[in-house]
């Protein structure tokens, strides 16, 4: 009974009967037992607040750790390159959509060579591939990371990919009298992202220059930025580490390692031990050898230490890592490349729940987060470079598509079939199943042309200094077909 209820009881008895019989069916009606949190569990923290609010405090801390983890933890690095590995491969490669042949020549001679040049990046040690990669590694490390064009207007596109430090998060509240609101360095107008605060140079470089860059931010516009996180709550405007539900077990995991290999250390000491009455016996061997005979006295006693027991370690080891493959939504073997226990069936199987997971990263975050405003930039850029030699019509009506590399086939023979059952009963098409398995359909048409006008002019060619061969019946015939 709280406050409220005693005065009441003090001064209607009949009300605090009432009061207490509608809050009992109250706790009836909406009663969940997972809700009451017990001594067993303690860990569980109840928190109201939104994603940035729950977050705000610990998302540095979790991003540094999760770092060291990936350095030093290999089961950790491998999780890291199998996300990568499957979402960006090589690359997310673009494609022009565009009627204009002009255009077309352009990007096939100068726009799309540069994507594969570590022109495109403006520190110029990745190329489009590289920096999409080195982008999406950035966002499961620390839960997010930044891509800026930095210098709009001048001769060629160059993006740059930074890590979420550069923002410049001692900037909190409104901007001057304006409407205007900073959260964590990112500006606001209402809710729309009008800026960036973003740090001169990293704030943790050790070469920090005599004008300390590393303490100093500009404000960089909205649409130089793109900001790739990823979203698990509605309302959420920064990410957190990917690993952050499984960093328990990979600490737990690798504390279990460093104990089994103590345990097996202790268990490879073989000690044996001595007892005897006559302290000055100098028949005692000091080690033991194979085929050693040793005579010892009748009041000697001989026993041996019982190392401990080193089994176990498997069992253990499999629950935490299955657990870790779950919580980053891959599969155990390919986080492990452990195969003892599968068979294909069992594989592939495995490998569709990933797969589906790897779609969902491809088209909800990588291509309309990282992938299109690169496009939308290279456009831009495309039109201050050309000038007047395209007409601008066709400039704002061209636009970039992307296409996913393709995912891994177990079976190649089978999953090919199944493609051409789909186009033949009309369930799919033809360019949609060669987008599929990662390539462009315009390329492949491409490829297909020239390989087929290459056959015919190879069928047409003469082997040199062959004769034909004629027939005697037709000898006189082939004589007036060469007189003519």
């Amino acid at each position: 009974m709280n406050a409220i209820d005693w005065i009441v009881g003090q001064v209607s008895p009949a009300a605090a009967v009432k009061r207490a019989q509608a809050r009992e069916a109250m706790r009836v009606m909406a009663h969940y037992r997972a809700g009451d949190l017990t001594r067993r569990s303690e860990s569980l923290r109840a928190v109201n607040g939104d994603a940035d609010a729950v977050a705000m405090y610990a998302r540095r801390g979790l991003s540094l750790v999760a770092r060291d983890v990936i350095r030093n933890n290999p089961i950790a690095a491998s999780a890291l390159s199998v996300i990568v590995n499957n979402v960006i491969g090589t690359g997310i490669e673009p494609r022009l959509v565009s009627k204009d042949k002009g255009l077309k020549r352009d990007w096939a001679d100068l726009i799309k060579p540069r994507f594969d040049t570590l022109a495109i990046d403006v520190d110029g040690v990745s190329t489009l591939g590289g920096l999409q990669a080195l982008a999406f590694s950035a966002c499961v490390t620390d839960g997010e990371a930044l891509v800026v064009w930095p210098l709009p207007g001048t001769r060629g596109a160059s993006v740059q990919v930074l890590e979420a430090e550069f923002l410049d998060d001692r900037l909190q509240g409104p901007v001057g009298r304006g409407r205007n609101l900073i959260f964590d360095g990112i500006e606001y107008d209402g809710d729309r992202v009008v800026a960036y605060h973003l740090y001169d140079e990293h704030p943790g470089s050790p070469v920090l220059g005599s004008n300390m860059r590393g303490l100093t931010s500009s404000r960089v516009e909205a649409s130089r930025v793109a900001h790739l996180f990823r979203v698990d709550r509605p309302g959420q405007r920064r990410g957190v580490t990917w690993f952050a539900s499984v960093l328990d077990d990979l600490v737990a995991l690798s504390d279990n390692d460093e104990a089994q290999l103590m345990r097996q250390k202790i268990a490879a000491c073989f000690a044996a031990f001595w007892r005897t009455e006559d302290a000055d016996n100098q028949n005692i061997p000091a080690s033991l050898a194979p085929g050693l005979i040793q005579r010892i006295g009748i009041s000697d006693e001989v026993s041996f230490a019982s190392p401990p027991d080193v089994t176990g370690y498997d069992d253990f080891g499999r629950i935490h890592l299955r657990r870790i493959a779950r919580g980053l939504g891959i599969t155990y073997e390919d986080m492990t490349g452990d195969l003892s226990n599968v068979n294909f069936s069992s594989a592939r199987l495995g490998r569709i729940g990933m797969g589906q997971n790897v779609e969902r990263w491809q088209w909800h975050m990588a291509i309309p987060r990282l992938c299109r405003p690169i496009g939308t930039w290279t456009m831009l850029q495309w039109a201050y470079d050309a000038g007047n030699r395209h007409n601008a019509q066709a400039l704002q009506e061209a636009r970039i598509e992307w296409t996913p590399p393709p995912p891994v086939i177990a079976d190649p023979k089978a999953e090919t079939a199944v493609s051409v059952q789909r186009i033949e009963a009309g369930l799919s098409s033809r360019r949609s199943e060669i987008r599929k398995s990662g390539y462009d359909p315009a390329e492949i048409d491409a490829e297909i042309d020239a390989d087929m006008k290459r056959r015919a002019n190879l069928a047409a060619i003469k082997a040199p200094g062959a004769t034909p061969q004629v027939a005697p019946g037709d000898a006189s015939e082939t004589e007036r077909n060469l007189d003519a």
